[in-house]
């Protein structure tokens, strides 16, 4: 039951009926006996502004940032973490004492989802397909936690490029595509290949590395990195635990609990399974 004393939280996105971000956090509220409650709200980008000063002003304790608003949200945001800095978006705001703090918790998740795992990314060579803001995050992960060699790839090669220049990575495409893949230790898909029916495996094969491990970001799909892993029997991921951890980390900021993660993998695969 809710009450006057009870702590407001959200997520804001546009579309965000689909988000799993009420269900994780509620469950873990009533886990912890905390009096919050979290829910979500649509917002037109137009109306950005006034819904996040509307937060403020009506005493919400924090808010969680999806698409398309990663980005805009950050101009309103008083102090930003070394993590929003490097990748330039936030997902999750505190509301503390007159001020806004935002964070990039999607870095952390998919580190720890890396752990979880068994993943060691530790003078590994990576091969990233994407440029965006997941692509960002991955990369400030994988820097952070040793990557010896990160290749980065994207459909527009010219994002590529930049990101390579802005992270200190090597930008390929063409055959040295094909020979940064056969280097590959770890692959990882952070773009929106897998989301469409029609999209196809965007590079051609040569010689693969046996051993290299694909990782997906995209969940709940049949996508062409899930096909070409099973092609080659690769060891394949997929991201269910990175959206967990990325709200575990949220969840701690706000509260200073690092909530059970584990009971919140089975939710989000009995939710992934009616959709």
């Amino acid at each position: 039951m809710m009450n006057s004393e009870t702590k407001l939280f959200a997520v804001i996105g546009f579309p965000v009926k689909h988000s799993f971000s009420p269900i994780m956090h509620n469950f873990w509220f009533k886990e912890e006996k905390l009096n919050c409650k979290y829910a979500a709200f649509e917002v037109e980008p137009k109306k950005l502004k006034r819904a996040f000063d509307a937060f403020k002003t009506l005493g919400f304790c924090g808010i969680n940032v999806t698409l398309p608003h990663k980005n805009a949200v950050i101009k309103f945001i008083d102090v930003k973490d070394a993590s929003l800095k490097a990748v330039g978006s936030a997902n999750t705001v505190l509301f503390k004492n007159g001020k806004t703090y935002g964070y990039n918790t999607d870095c952390e998740g998919f580190s720890g989802d890396l752990k979880e795992k068994k993943i060691d990314v530790k003078n590994k060579t990576v091969f990233l397909y994407g440029a965006g803001g997941a692509a960002k995050a991955a990369v400030y992960a994988l820097k952070k936690d040793g990557a010896k060699k990160i290749y980065a790839a994207n459909r527009t090669f010219k994002k590529a490029l930049a990101l390579a220049k802005d992270f200190g990575l090597t930008a390929v495409k063409g055959e040295r595509s094909k020979d940064a893949l056969a280097a590959a230790d770890i692959m990882i898909n952070a773009s929106s290949c897998g989301m469409n029916k029609d999209d196809v495996f965007p590079f051609l094969t040569g010689q693969i590395n046996k051993k290299t491990v694909v990782y997906d970001l995209i969940y709940n799909k049949n996508t062409p990195f899930k096909t070409f892993a099973k092609k080659f029997n690769l060891q394949y991921f997929s991201a269910e635990g990175m959206l967990v951890r990325q709200g575990a980390a949220a969840f701690k900021k706000w509260t200073g609990i690092y909530p059970d993660v584990k009971k919140a993998d089975d939710i989000l695969k009995a939710f992934a399974k009616k959709k």
